[in-house]
């Protein structure tokens, strides 16, 4: 009871909150005597300015977090470019002094001739280079259209079963 016999527990049990010793209760908070709610509100703005100020504060770090990762990416990209380039560089150097060394010996068999050797050993590596080539496209060609045939002669299976007839059999029947 308060000093004018009101019960000071009433008003929180009517608004459904309950006390510390019941089970997920709340201890209500109590107004200090001659504070209005203005004035409870008066700390209120520089809290919240603090929360902003974290809250930007939080999400320049996320920011410049995103920035590091992007530079990294790129400096690691530009790397494997370099290395790439770099790599080409060294098979293609060892590739011409093979070629080269082949046909410097095979110009030499031939009689000193080391035209002709570099014209057989070029000939040569074309010559395979186009039969890879065709023989790759043909191969990619032919597993490609196998798997399409394959994917339809299934469609069509599927259709005799469902329905007694497929694509094809709807087309010459069209009663059907």
């Amino acid at each position: 009871m308060d000093a004018n016999g009101r019960n000071s527990a009433a008003p929180a049990e009517r608004a459904g909150v309950g006390t510390a010793d019941e089970p997920g209760g709340a201890t209500p908070h109590v107004m200090p005597p001659g504070e209005s709610p203005a004035d409870a509100f008066r700390g209120f703005g520089p809290l919240l300015a603090e929360l902003g100020e974290y809250v930007s504060y939080f999400l320049s770090a996320k920011i410049d977090a995103v920035k590091v990762t992007a530079r990294n990416v790129g400096i690691y990209a530009a790397l494997g470019i370099v290395g790439l380039f770099a790599g080409c560089a060294f098979v293609i150097t060892a590739v011409v002094l093979l070629m080269m060394g082949l046909a410097n010996g095979l110009g030499e068999l031939l009689g000193h001739r080391p035209w002709a050797g570099a014209l057989i050993i070029g000939g040569v590596v074309l010559g395979g280079l186009a039969v890879g080539i065709v023989v790759t496209l043909k191969k990619v060609t032919n597993t490609s259209r196998d798997a399409l045939v394959r994917k339809y002669e299934n469609r069509q299976r599927e259709q005799r079963s469902k329905f007694g007839h497929d694509v094809r059999g709807r087309d010459s029947d069209p009663t059907r």
